[in-house]
């Protein structure tokens, strides 16, 4: 990993550990969907003691990168499961997704909510969401009223055009699209009972995908953790 892009993964992890922090109590099950290698899995388990942090991940050898890196840090309040999102059950209070491709943000979204848990999610490639089994777009009743789901597949695909090669104005362009495709998931959590908020990390060049889903179910309360 570059110097440069090193720097940027360290501000997406200070975004994600900030929020995490402001919800989560002591005795939290956290559970970190999508883990890869364990960075923002092994951050939570030092930064939060008092929780337990579970690291779900589907390629073996990146979760085996993060056993080790976590046993190298003589982590204790930290697990590891090898599963696709869609075989995930059990109980916990805070979900967590760093740049989840897709649907993947969608399939985390629907776990939290069954689960009654808070979530903090950073989707990413958003030009590949697409109607599948489990969704269909676009989520909100609000959306649905205002577009097709061809036009929410349009949406989706402006949203894609964030990179930093590309000009201001088109990179302006996809910001606003991100944030309606996040704003229509936001509405359908919503309908749960949630409190949902869509923010953008600080800074934003820490990353072209910068938004921010921190969703709060009905019973809990931002107070941070011991």
């Amino acid at each position: 990993m570059s110097d440069v892009r090193a720097v940027r993964k360290m501000q997406q992890l200070n975004n994600l550990a900030a929020m995490v922090t402001e919800l989560a109590r002591p005795g939290d099950t956290i559970v970190d969907f999508c883990s890869g290698t364990g960075h923002v899995g092994i951050v939570l388990a030092h930064t939060l003691p008092d929780c337990q942090i579970i690291l779900i991940e589907n390629k073996e050898e990146s979760l085996v990168r993060a056993q080790r890196r976590s046993s190298e840090l003589g982590l204790k309040n930290i697990g590891f499961l090898q599963a696709n999102l869609d075989y995930f059950t059990g109980a916990f209070q805070i979900g967590v997704a760093l740049h989840a491709c897709g649907i993947a943000t969608d399939m985390v979204l629907e776990h939290c909510i069954q689960a009654g848990a808070a979530f903090i999610i950073c989707p990413c490639c958003y030009g590949f969401i697409q109607n599948a089994v489990k969704f269909t777009f676009p989520k909100s009743k609000r959306f649905q009223e205002t577009l097709t789901s061809k036009e929410h597949m349009i949406l989706c695909r402006f949203a894609d055009q964030t990179a930093v090669q590309l000009p201001p104005e088109r990179r302006l362009i996809g910001k606003h699209c991100m944030g309606l495709v996040d704003l229509d998931r936001a509405w359908a959590a919503e309908t749960h009972g949630y409190s949902v908020q869509v923010m953008t990390m600080e800074p934003e060049s820490c990353s072209p995908k910068n938004n921010m889903l921190m969703g709060r179910p009905p019973q809990r309360t931002a107070e941070p953790a011991g």
